[in-house]
């Protein structure tokens, strides 16, 4: 496997890490690749051992934790899930108005709820990105240093 191919599968398993530990891993990567000692032929090795040493620095987790970790994990994806619904619903109701009118609205209210629930759509699908990447990131932690 090339170096290229490589680092992109790398970074691929580690999508949950931000900037600041993207940019550490990339200088990790260049360091080991200069002493020529990386395997390039197993990128989930290489991931599983990066995040053991320099992002989960042995705390230790109890299962209690990870049971508080998983009840906020639901409560976090019920309401995010449902802002999501709230912008399709209040989206498709604006149309559906549009379409056939039986209430009296001007079209700048229409416009304006239409732009406030695709607003609303996209900003919960960019929170539900961040959240993921968050719950991933506690669930391997937990994994990596469980009692």
């Amino acid at each position: 496997m090339s170096k290229n191919e490589f680092i992109k599968r790398v970074n691929k398993q580690l999508w949950f890490l931000d900037a600041k530990e993207k940019n550490a891993l990339n200088k990790y990567i260049d360091s080991v690749d200069q002493n020529k000692s990386i395997d390039t032929n197993k990128p989930i090795r290489f991931s599983n051992e990066y995040l053991k040493k320099f992002i989960f620095n042995h705390k230790k987790k109890s299962t209690s934790h990870v049971f508080v970790l998983l009840i906020c994990m639901v409560l976090a994806y019920a309401f995010l899930l449902g802002l999501f619904i709230l912008g399709l619903v209040a989206s498709l109701a604006i149309v559906h108005t549009y379409i056939n009118p039986n209430i009296d609205l001007s079209v700048f209210v229409m416009l304006t709820v239409l732009i406030v629930a695709i607003i609303i759509m996209i900003a919960s699908l960019y929170a539900i990105k961040h959240t993921t990447a968050l719950f991933t990131k506690k669930l391997l932690e937990y994994k990596f240093n469980k009692r």
